[in-house]
């Protein structure tokens, strides 16, 4: 896709092709320029950094970007220092056999199994630079571990049928603190990067690569507001607002934030220039914020809530594709119907709109949100009985076990006001436009199943088997648009690159001079499903590689 298709939808330009009778006045330069300075902007930096390249960032606002607002977890694992203190059995093969199952072949198995061979490393390089991380487990299974538990399993690794190609092991590392805790693992990384010589254009929007006559990479341009500025305190008051979780509730809030911030680049901006002298190294973000972009190339998620900075509006995907990069999996999008806590909900049973049951309830949330849009048509339902829907109340109230905006607030807003209850299993498959005898079936076998009378037709663990027996009955709008049940959602997919270097490749697959993408501007390990953590870790991993290999 190239700038002028209808579907571009980007704010970003078509190249400036430089006149050599009109030479470019550059208003800076460097070996290296990053554009934008989140987790794989900031790794990428230091490496760059340390061999010996002068390097500008670019960035929106001050840097952070999706990884400052994230929970701060790193999927890490094949036997880190934290696995051994908490008696957690790993090894980089059975790191390696769990996560083929969910990286499918978003990378190449050398790839995947240099990612599995380096990981212990990974978190070695983040401790070194001042990350911490602590070793207290998780005592149950949750999407997010509360405050005091740092180690957790942060996808499907206890689940049924993946445990049956790999031992169970906890490998989310969060970051150590209180609550959401990504920016304890940027801040750190910042820092470095600042005390070995990084300069930021802050509150700079990157509108187009500049071209040599050739149609090399020469330089980009950017639109700057000044730092010391009214409208950039404007800017930053407007990105604080972004990353407050009220706006999650809201996405046409967040929306006319975005507007407002994009109105003040325009107005207020700076054209100014940057000459590259090696590459340019895109890692600006997803472009969930960009729902456009989403309708176009993932509509069956276009209803789910968008997760991520007021920067992750396809930009840095837009940048490459205008100079011949290739994108693939932009169709891959996370959507997250997580059920623990409250752990209540995971053990009734998920049905479509028939009634028909099609996952396990105790699976990753981005796993049974992708069956919800790709198997289910984006309507789904979770049946509970009075005794289920009671105990998932009580769970998803206030407590030490959870962080409540995050787990039970938004359980308890689906379960109060966006549920169907009734007398009987059939009046409420009437109610919720279901065929009666179909979900009654699908009850009807869980239960003989959950009692050993019956093998499951989807297996999980003990700990989320019960029974649906005791009216009411309830069904609880879990649909991927339901705006009273709230279903977060983040992109995945990326510039196509070379997986050893991170350079970016053109239709084809060739490199692209001077042109490197890493973290959610490049299709790498995170690009086919997600599981906590693992966007991060790809975040350092594909950084990291992009700034060696860019600066080398």
């Amino acid at each position: 896709m190239q700038a002028g298709d209808p579907n571009w939808n980007s704010r970003v330009e078509a190249p400036l092709t430089i006149d050599p009778s009109d030479p470019v006045s550059w208003d800076a330069e460097a070996d290296i320029v990053i554009i934008g300075l989140g987790g794989a902007g900031v790794c990428a930096a230091i490496e760059a950094l340390d061999a010996g390249a002068r390097v500008i960032a670019i960035d929106r606002f001050g840097g952070g970007g999706a990884t400052r607002m994230s929970g701060g977890v790193f999927y890490s694992g094949g036997g880190t220092r934290y696995q051994q203190e908490a008696g957690v059995q790993d090894d980089p093969d059975n790191m390696y056999n769990y996560l083929k199952q969910e990286v499918a072949d978003s990378v190449s198995d050398e790839t995947l199994r240099n990612f599995c061979n380096t990981s212990v490393e990974q978190i070695e390089w983040l401790a070194d630079h001042g990350v911490r991380f602590d070793s207290t487990l998780s005592p149950v299974k949750t999407s997010y571990p509360g405050n005091g538990h740092f180690l957790y399993y942060s996808g499907n690794e206890a689940q049924a049928d993946y445990a049956d190609h790999a031992v169970p092991a906890q490998r989310g590392h969060r970051t150590f603190g209180h609550g959401l805790t990504g920016h304890r693992l940027f801040d750190p990384l910042l820092e470095e990067a600042l005390r070995k010589g990084l300069q930021i254009c802050r509150f700079s929007e990157a509108r187009r690569f500049i071209l040599s006559p050739t149609g090399e990479i020469e330089g980009i341009e950017i639109h700057q507001v000044d730092e010391k500025s009214r409208p950039a305190s404007k800017l930053q008051a407007i990105n604080r607002k972004f990353g407050n979780p009220v706006t999650l509730l809201f996405p046409a809030l967040a929306a006319k934030l975005a507007r407002k911030a994009n109105a003040i680049s325009d107005h207020d901006g700076q054209t100014r220039t940057i000459r590259i002298g090696k590459a340019a190294i895109l890692t600006a973000g997803g472009y969930i914020h960009n729902r456009e972009m989403v309708r176009h190339h993932a509509p069956e998620y276009a209803g789910a809530i968008p997760l991520g900075s007021i920067g992750c509006d396809g930009s840095g995907i837009r940048l490459g594709q205008s100079v011949g990069a290739v994108a693939d999996r932009l169709d891959h999008i996370s959507a997250w119907r997580q059920f623990q806590p409250p752990a209540a909900l995971a053990t009734g049973i998920v049905v479509n709109g028939k009634g028909e049951r099609f996952v396990a309830e105790d699976c990753y949330g981005g796993k049974i949100g992708h069956h919800i849009a790709q198997d289910a048509g984006g309507t789904a339902y979770i049946i509970l009985d009075s005794t289920l829907r009671r105990k998932a109340l009580l769970q998803a109230m206030p407590g030490q076990a959870k962080l409540f905006r995050l787990q039970g607030a938004p359980a308890i807003m689906g379960i109060l006001l966006s549920s169907a209850k009734a007398p009987t299993l059939e009046k409420l498959a009437m109610k919720c436009g279901m065929e009666p005898g179909a979900l009654a079936a699908s009850v009807d076998h869980y239960n003989r199943s959950s009692a050993g009378l019956e093998a499951p037709r989807f297996r999980k663990s003990p700990d989320f088997t019960g029974q649906i027996v005791k009216p009411p009955f309830y069904a609880v709008d879990i649909s991927i648009g339901n705006k009273r049940y709230l279903c977060p959602s983040i992109s995945l997919g990326g510039l196509v690159v070379d997986e050893t270097t991170g350079q970016a490749l053109d239709t084809n697959a060739r490199p692209i001079p001077k042109l490197y993408a890493a973290g959610k501007n490049a299709k790498g390990v995170s690009s086919h499903r997600y599981v906590s953590g693992i966007s991060l870790a790809d975040c350092i991993y594909s950084g990291r590689i992009a700034g060696r290999a860019a600066a080398a």
